[in-house]
């Protein structure tokens, strides 16, 4: 195995280059279909029981044997990347095995991705556990999050597409059936989408990039770069909005009270807490002129009693019905969408069979109360550790030079925060191809954060 400082630097110039393009098919999501039989079980077209390839698939698999190819890792640090998960997939192949039916396909599949993203959470934990990579990560991410609300915004100035459909943009028409909408006095608009399936897993991508911006806006001494990361904040704040996501304003605005409020408990050991006022100040002003600006839409969306919610409390009391017949081995992986009317009160049309709109329901019901808690006790570990990570602190809370600066952590944790309160309201995170990814390295990225800290190879070489 080669000595860190022995590794060229354009070995790690190529693993950025692989990130960038990885991330890039992530907001663009390209992919092929293979249409079968249980494409069209529910009656028409779903995602959720089709098999796609992803050009993420493929650029996962480059940048993962990239990091093989750069790092040469030993077992025991593969076996150490990934170790919390092996009981995890043991268990989801037994459950496989004992739940195997007609179906079987479809839990396959589940089984593969869920291998692949465990695969993710690996390459990504090695990649942050050997090179120092927040800062330029987070401007990629920032650039391809700010893209995003661009399109975002543009699309419903336009309120139509962009021709942007080989990229991954649906054709969403405020008269096309399928596209999430909103009603003002009769006439309907579209929420924007960007390049995704939903609005609503555009919303999760953009607070990432919210996030990003406000850690970069700090940490960059530059009054160029500081400006730029303040336009940029800016943009996508009015991009989030128009998702009109209401599970991603709660999540937002929690995320910033978690972040902003240790900040300020803390106060007396930040230096420059004036930079962390001046970026507080540029997100207030952002949300307000955001909320002025679409208030009458945002109006449409101030109410617990639409369709919308009315139809996740039905999804969640199927669930509690899956979870209580089938408590130990769960319905089968990836198939409680085939067996929601067995489970419903009511008849459900074809657009109304959806996965349970809540990641950790959807897992106990899918995958059995074990493989479930196995599951939630990986994602909350991940969170508790970090959060003592910055809480436990007795040096000063940020230290720009210091390549484990307890910004960094606060803000994987407020994002962690915001994932968690979004899984509350949807299955994206456990359903589809973009969010899955996104979730899974940044808890690769969280792992290597509070399992080693201190990079091997500073941040900036390899440039």
């Amino acid at each position: 195995m080669p000595k860190w400082e022995e590794i060229p630097k354009f070995k790690v110039f190529l693993l950025k280059i692989c990130i960038f393009f990885f991330v890039f098919t992530l907001t663009f999501p390209v992919r092929h279909i293979f249409f079968n039989y249980l494409s069209y079980i529910l009656g028409e077209y779903s995602d959720f029981t089709s098999f796609s390839l992803y050009l993420s698939d493929i650029m996962l698999v480059v940048l993962f044997f990239t990091t093989w190819w750069t790092f040469l890792p030993r077992g025991r640090e593969i076996y150490d990347s990934i170790k919390y998960y092996i009981p995890l997939y043991l268990c989801g192949i037994l459950t496989f095995f004992i739940k195997f039916d007609h179906n079987w396909p479809l839990s396959l599949y589940f089984l593969v991705k869920l291998g692949e993203l465990i695969v993710a959470y690996g390459t990504f934990h090695i990649l942050f556990t050997k090179i120092s990579l927040k800062h330029w990560f987070f401007k990629v991410f920032n650039a391809f999050a700010t893209t995003e609300a661009l399109i975002a915004l543009i699309q419903f100035a336009k309120q139509g597409p962009l021709g942007l459909n080989k990229l991954g943009e649906q054709l969403i028409y405020p008269n096309a059936l399928g596209v999430a909408k909103i009603i003002i006095a009769g006439k309907t608009y579209i929420r924007a989408y960007g390049t995704f399936p939903h609005p609503n897993l555009l919303s999760a991508f953009l607070i990432v990039g919210i996030f990003a911006s406000i850690y970069l806006f700090y940490q960059i001494d530059n009054k160029i770069a500081k400006i730029c990361y303040a336009i940029c904040l800016f943009i996508n704040i009015f991009g989030l909005t128009v998702t009109f996501s209401r599970g991603a304003f709660l999540a937002f605005g929690i995320g910033l009270v978690v972040f902003f409020g240790y900040l300020i408990i803390k106060r007396q050991k930040i230096p420059n807490f004036n930079q962390v006022v001046i970026v507080m100040v540029i997100v207030i002003v952002s949300a307000l002129g955001s909320l002025s600006t679409f208030k009458p839409f945002l109006l449409t969306r101030a109410t617990i009693s639409d369709q919308a919610t009315v139809e996740r409390k039905l999804y969640n009391h199927i669930a509690l019905k899956m979870i209580l017949n089938h408590p130990i081995t769960g319905i089968g992986a990836g198939e409680s969408v085939l067996h929601m009317q067995q489970y419903s009160p009511i008849n459900l049309t074809s657009w109304q069979t959806q996965p349970i709109h809540n990641y950790f329901l959807l897992a106990t019901a899918e995958l059995g109360i074990v493989t479930a808690v196995i599951l939630i006790w990986i994602i909350l570990w991940h969170g508790w550790v970090l959060l003592k990570s910055f809480i436990y602190r007795s040096q000063p809370l940020i230290q720009i030079k210091n390549g484990s600066d307890a910004l960094y952590t606060l803000t994987l944790f407020s994002l962690l925060i915001c994932f968690l309160v979004l899984m509350q309201f949807d299955h994206y995170f456990y359903t589809l191809q973009q969010t899955q990814f996104l979730f899974w390295i940044v808890l690769g990225i969280i792992a290597a954060a509070i399992l080693n800290p201190s990079p091997k190879i500073e941040e900036g070489q390899g440039l």
